[in-house]
């Protein structure tokens, strides 16, 4: 992990030739969104793509200029496939990293990297062992906003850091795949959405050490939990909340409040607010709007190439997951949980 939390630019490679050719598994939704970053960044290319359905791996196939595989096993042992884009089911993560490593070859895990500590363990051990790459897909913290208020954080422009609140919403509830599956999203929308804040939180403010949890189910006939919410205790006394719905109109943000001033990320990282302490109202500042998922691509690419290091590599990903295995007890116990209890 790049100690200073700040990423370098990375440049894009000069031609077709020396792109870091890529293989995509899970071509869902998001396995899309995901091609196309890829596309934008201009340093990589997705040359063979799998998914178990045939007419979905041919119709991306067709879509994206890249060739469709059968199997993971084909993919992996492809000689052009130099890393591997994992947009899979939460719980075959852990699974299919092991596989790569095997195989040599470099892994880009969408989050929440596993479900439990033990398969985020054995998933960074079989990188390690192998020599191979392995990133994990917690690009908002690289937003413009969450750069900026690292940066205060780090220069203390915002004083002692005392208090730290979250939103994360998306209105368009749970797809009808694997992602409506509980054993794949438990505590709701805190699994696919609310991990991304953990990840914020402690790069922001530090090490999460304990998490009180309440996930309920209160809309009929949708499936999973509709109202989640979370609130979780800092290494430093700080205190911060997290609220998270797949129901509600769609609001990504995240405010730190620090004795000598607030610092406001909204608009998903587009947006910036400062608050002195001696202000009523936040003012807007100047935020060079930036592309987290090509800066994440491309930081994966050069990575590939030993020209960069990868930020939030295994390490920080197993660091989300213990807080995220300690959030899911503490709403399963009905009390605080320290993260303690999971942490390496």
């Amino acid at each position: 992990m790049n100690p200073s939390g700040i990423t370098k630019t990375v440049p894009a490679t000069s031609g077709g030739s020396d792109k870091v050719r890529l293989g995509l598994v899970g071509l869902g939704w998001w396995g899309a969104e995901l091609a196309s970053t890829v596309e934008r960044s201009g340093t990589a290319e997705v040359v063979a793509c799998h998914a178990r359905t045939a007419s979905a791996r041919e119709g991306f196939a067709e879509r994206f200029g890249c060739r469709s595989v059968t199997s993971l096993k084909e993919l992996l042992t492809a000689d052009d496939v130099e890393g591997v884009i994992l947009a899979t089911p939460h719980s075959v993560h852990a699974e299919q990293i092991c596989e790569a490593a095997a195989a040599g070859k470099h892994v880009l895990v969408e989050k929440p990297f596993t479900l439990t500590v033990e398969q985020a363990r054995c998933a960074v051990a079989a990188a390690d062992s192998a020599g191979t790459l392995l990133m994990v897909g917690h690009q908002r913290r690289r937003q413009g906003a969450n750069r900026r208020i690292r940066q205060m954080v780090q220069n203390g422009e915002l004083g002692t850091v005392l208090l730290a609140s979250s939103m994360f919403n998306v209105s368009k509830g749970y797809p009808a795949t694997w992602r409506a599956d509980q054993t794949e999203t438990p505590l709701g929308a805190m699994t696919g959405l609310g991990v991304h804040m953990i990840d914020t939180y402690q790069y922001l403010i530090g090490p999460i050490v304990a998490v009180t949890a309440l996930s309920r189910s209160v809309l009929a006939d949708q499936p999973l939990d509709h109202a989640t919410g979370l609130l979780f205790e800092f290494e430093s006394g700080a205190v911060a909340s997290l609220l998270t719905s797949h129901f509600l109109p769609a609001t990504v943000e995240v405010t730190v409040h620090g004795t000598q001033a607030a610092a406001f990320n909204r608009g998903d990282g587009t947006r910036l607010l400062i608050q002195a302490r001696d202000e009523v109202t936040p003012q807007e500042v100047d935020l060079e709007v930036n592309d987290p998922l090509v800066e994440q691509i491309a930081e994966f690419a050069v990575a590939i190439r030993g020209s960069a290091t990868i930020e939030t590599d295994g390490r920080v990903g197993l660091a989300v997951t213990e807080v995220f295995e300690a959030a899911i007890v503490s709403a399963q116990r009905g009390t605080r949980v320290e993260v303690a209890e999971f942490a390496s």
